[in-house]
């Protein structure tokens, strides 16, 4: 059998030293190996030695580069050098013997030079011999032990512990003996004591193997106790395996157990198969306790012991068959490799490929993958986060907004960034090519064939890189819901973050519903209807239960009455239309109206003709006809269609004017049936409800169409249908979004308790805690208290701080505050503090928190907090000398409003710090002008002067100046600017 055994000490050069014996057993290798070289190139031999007698065994020292010894059948044992002054000649070795000449089963070499050999069985010669190397004489080929044991019994196995201990085993016992005692320090009765093997990992720990195969592990401290307890036949190893290394290995003399310990790893070891199988096993163990008493009986210092079992088992196939040896190549990067030999005695080496132990992904949908091989956490980064969103910069102000200032291009992606695309019906722009077809050669990019038979599956890393977190974290890096009309401004403008159209429908209504908010529009008296759906309204006092005021159904409609009104003068002050005042008669009639203001719809028939303008420019010619139809003018649908370019849309006309001839005529007619066949059979919505409509009269067909927007459909139920039939569409439909999470279904329920389940339901379907997050907080806890909305937020939080977008998480937080306060109520949520405060250093009290003047005789005068200039109702302040009492103080600028301390003046100026409106004005460093408009600039410079005011404190030496006085001063020195001060405020 041949053998292949590392030498760790003996590498000075970033390789690893091997050493080899061929399966005949007559000549012995040095080889080199780079470990980080999984190539069999990466194995080079140095030197070799051959015509050996049956080599038995096999050992090297530790210290002494390149020192190795070789046992043979024949008795003698040959010390050379592999690395200095070989020559590969027997001239350049040492021969000795034992004085009873007979094989050599075993060798041992410590680090003090010492030998010992393992021999066969003598009556008058012991089987341990130990002798010093450096004392062996060369005139005499006899050595002269200086160490003897094992009379009369048959060594097997040895290996040095440290310079004077070794554990020896026989053919019947395992030993272990102290050189500086004639007697073994134990000595354990067992058939299992061939091949010892230390784990390089756990000194106490070792390997035997028996006659049969049988492998065990052994804890020498078990052995120990053994001696002393009486129960030596009664201790057994930690663990056995049965017939392991194979039957019989034992008696085939002299051969290499095909065992080794991880040279990565403490708790692994491998066995080799058939010689074509690798099987590496993996140790778990807990820790037992073998306590030791002291003289008054008492437990102390308990020797720690584990048990063992195996955790896993691994089975690799060798690259080659025929594998007789193998050993570890250890990595830096905490791998390893096998260098393996065949029964040829050729090397070869193979890579070893770790199973994954644990994967996850992190924060950014990156893989994180983790074996039990290494120490370290490998990143795979699938998700690119490299992408830059383009916004247009557009000039939007809420005071241009309206409840019927929504986009007619909503769910149009061909006219995203301002480029529009002239195809027809069938997809055939002018060129007469397919305008798809770009597209869909972009996403067969993204394809991979589906071996089940569904079609085709999305590439992984397309896969990762479009999922609901990182289009989250797209949105946030761009800030996303921070504020209405800036968000839907940014999904018009970035068709890669996948927002449909549901959500820029949804952000676009609340934007309008904020502006009236903040214009104060929808409040009246103790009503507020601010972010309060249609269901609600139209539902009167049942639906707005929420409110925390009792109303009778006749204040509820003086209130809406009022609402109204407001709302009429302010779009006349906005020069806008009134709206319409004809619909159907009802009898709710104010809510009716204002369920069509809050909806967009409340249009006067002057703003009918923009509005197909404006569609008909971005190429809608169906959707325009389709607001025709819903504004009940089947005359106007037919004369867009007429104008339109595409042939097949003329002819569409041609069709539909045929319910001028026939919405007279009562019954079933061909007309009417070809009618109903093309709504069923058209592709575009709109032309499906348009044909449904004409067919029957009945404006349920264009209700039941869910191609068509919610709130398109809302138009036309509030528009035509009677209380009860809409009482009844409302209803349904409103159990219908919240059950299927439409996010669009808000405009129906609004921003309260009945929008939180639907947003619920959205989440629990797309999982885009974000949008429900940023959704929720305009309505909670401004008027109601939600569990999960406080998840939501809470999640989206974390979320933000995994991210590192603790900009956008502040951002949050401060609107979530804000979003809170109501003009009844200051405050209705819980915001965190604020984290950083300047404090006053007599009292050490926050100089930003005014004294509390209800318990001064200055409260029933002066407002709580207010802040009066200096030296009112004081008289003159003397700099220096704090005479001002803590009323006073509380009401001056430049002085700690509870304890009257002056602030600290500005080394520069002299002015007192932390005052506004400065005498002189602070221009700071010049920065150079930017690219922005003269408004945008000028904005800028306004808050930059205003910064230039603030305190600014050197941490070191504690003087202080303005923050522009700052900029200016350290622009040109390095040294504090209050004399006598060699301070580098700079540099802190």
């Amino acid at each position: 059998m041949g053998v292949i055994k590392r030498v760790s000490t003996w590498s000075q050069d970033g390789k690893l030293d091997y050493l080899s014996v061929n399966p005949t057993r007559d000549e012995v290798a040095h080889y080199k190996v780079d470990p980080e070289d999984e190539t069999d190139q990466s194995i080079s031999r140095l030197n070799v030695v051959k015509d050996f007698d049956k080599i038995t065994c096999l050992s090297n020292s530790d210290t002494e580069l390149g020192l190795l010894g070789v046992g043979e059948k024949s008795g003698m044992v040959r010390i050379m050098n592999m690395i200095y002054d070989f020559t590969g000649q027997g001239t350049s070795q040492l021969r000795v013997r034992a004085k009873q000449q007979r094989a050599v089963n075993t060798l041992g070499m410590s680090n003090g030079g010492l030998i010992a050999m393992g021999l066969d069985r003598n009556r008058s010669d012991a089987s341990l011999q130990v002798w010093d190397v450096n004392y062996q004489s060369t005139d005499s080929d006899v050595v002269n032990p200086s160490f003897s044991y094992c009379m009369n019994e048959t060594v097997v196995s040895l290996k040095f512990l440290d310079d004077t201990t070794l554990i020896a085993g026989t053919n019947k016992l395992l030993k272990e003996i102290d050189l500086r005692s004639p007697n073994p320090a134990y000595q354990h009765p067992t058939r299992l004591s061939y091949d010892i093997k230390l784990n390089p990992f756990n000194m106490w720990q070792f390997t035997t193997y028996g006659d049969d195969g049988t492998l065990s592990i052994w804890d020498r401290r078990k052995l120990g106790l053994s001696l002393s307890s009486n129960e030596s036949i009664e201790t057994q190893p930690l663990l056995k395996f049965e017939k392991l290394m194979g039957a019989g290995v034992a008696s085939r003399k002299y051969s290499n157990s095909c065992f080794r310990w991880s040279a990565v790893r403490g708790n692994e070891f491998t066995t080799l198969h058939g010689g074509q199988i690798i099987r590496r096993w993996r140790l778990g163990s807990f820790p037992t306790q073998i306590n030791g008493n002291d003289s008054n009986g008492n437990a102390e210092n308990p020797t720690q012991s584990d048990s063992l079992f195996i955790s896993t088992v691994h089975d690799i196939n060798t690259t080659y068959d025929r594998v007789v040896t193998f050993d570890y190549i250890p990595r830096e990067d905490g791998c390893a490799n096998f260098i393996c030999m065949r029964q040829s005695g050729t090397l070869f080496r193979m890579a070893l490929r770790e199973s994954l132990s644990k994967t996850a992904f992190n924060c950014d949908n990156n893989l994180l993958i983790a074996n039990n091989e290494r120490t370290n956490v490998e990143e795979l980064r699938v998700a690119n986060m490299d992408e830059t969103v383009r916004t247009n910069d557009k000039e939007a102000a809420q005071k241009n907004l309206s409840f019927e200032d929504l986009d007619l291009s909503d769910e149009d992606d061909s006219l995203i960034g301002g480029v529009k695309n002239d195809t027809d019906a069938n997809g055939i722009d002018s060129s007469g090519t397919s305008s798809r077809s770009s597209d869909d050669q972009k996403e067969t990019k993204h394809l991979v064939a589906s071996d089940g038979g569904l079609g085709f599956l999305l590439r992984p890393e397309v896969l990762l890189q479009n999922d609901i977190s990182m289009i989250m974290k797209r949105r946030a890096l761009l800030n996303y819901g921070l504020d209405p009309l800036k968000t839907v401004e940014l999904i018009d403008a970035s068709k890669s973050l996948q927002n449909n159209a549901y959500i820029r429908n949804t952000w676009r209504w609340l934007s309008i519903v904020k502006a009236s908010v903040d214009d104060g529009t929808m409040v009246s008296g103790e009503l507020d209807l601010g972010y309060e759906g249609i269901l609600g309204i139209w539902n009167g006092v049942e639906g707005l239960s929420r409110q925390g005021t009792i109303l009778t159904e006749k204040q509820l409609s003086k209130e809406l009455e009022k609402i109204i009104r407001m709302k009429g003068k302010y779009r006349s002050k906005m020069g806008e239309s009134k709206g319409t005042t004809s619909f159907i008669n009802s009898s709710k009639p104010i809510q009716r109206k204002l369920c069509m203001i809050v909806s967009g719809w409340d249009l006067h028939p002057s703003d009918y003709e923009e509005k197909y303008k404006g569609m008909i420019k971005a190429n809608h010619y169906e959707k325009a006809a389709g607001w025709a139809v819903f504004f009940g003018d089947v005359t106007k649908a037919i004369e867009i269609l007429s104008s339109a370019k595409k042939e097949r849309l003329r002819l569409i006309a041609t069709a539909i004017a045929g319910y001028l001839a026939y919405k007279d005529q009562s019954g079933n007619n061909a007309w009417r049936q070809q009618c109903r066949n093309m709504s069923s059979e058209l592709d575009d919505p709109y032309l499906r409800v348009i044909f449904g409509f004409i067919a029957d009269n009945d404006w349920w067909d264009i209700l039941s169409e869910s191609a068509i927007s919610l709130r398109e459909r809302l138009g036309v139920a509030l528009r035509f249908l009677n209380d009860k039939d809409l009482t009844r569409f409302l209803q349904r439909t409103a159990e219908s979004v919240i059950s299927n999470g439409e996010l669009e279904g808000l405009i129906l329920t609004g921003i309260t308790p009945s929008g939180v389940k639907l947003l619920q339901s959205y989440v629990n379907k797309t999982s885009d805690v974000q949008t429900a997050a940023l959704l929720s907080i305009y309505g909670c806890p401004r008027y109601f208290k939600s569990p999960h909305v406080d998840e939501w937020v809470h999640t989206y939080r974390m979320m933000l701080n995994s991210w590192e977008l603790f900009p956008v998480r502040a951002k949050f937080d401060v609107l979530r505050g804000k979003l809170s306060r109501t003009a009844r109520s200051p405050l209705k949520g819980s915001c965190r503090p604020r984290q950083l405060y300047i404090q006053c250093p007599k009292c050490s009290k926050n100089i930003n928190n005014p004294v509390d003047l209800s318990t001064t005789s200055l409260g029933s005068s002066t407002s709580s907090g207010a802040m009066k200039s200096f030296g009112s109702g004081g008289g003159p302040k003397k700099f220096g000398l704090n005479n001002a009492s803590p009323s006073n103080a509380a009401f001056q600028k430049h002085s700690c409003p509870h304890c009257g301390t002056p602030f600290p003046r500005c080394a520069i100026c002299l002015l007192p710090l932390g005052t506004a409106n400065l005498p002189i004005v602070i221009s700071g460093r010049d920065r150079g002008q930017t690219e922005q408009d003269e408004n945008s600039q000028s904005l800028h410079d306004a808050r930059r002067l205003k910064l230039n005011e603030w305190f600014s404190f050197c941490l070191a030496c504690n003087h202080g100046m303005h923050a522009g006085h700052a900029e200016e001063w350290f622009e040109k020195h390095f040294t504090c600017p209050v004399p006598g001060c060699t301070c580098h405020c700079s540099q802190f």
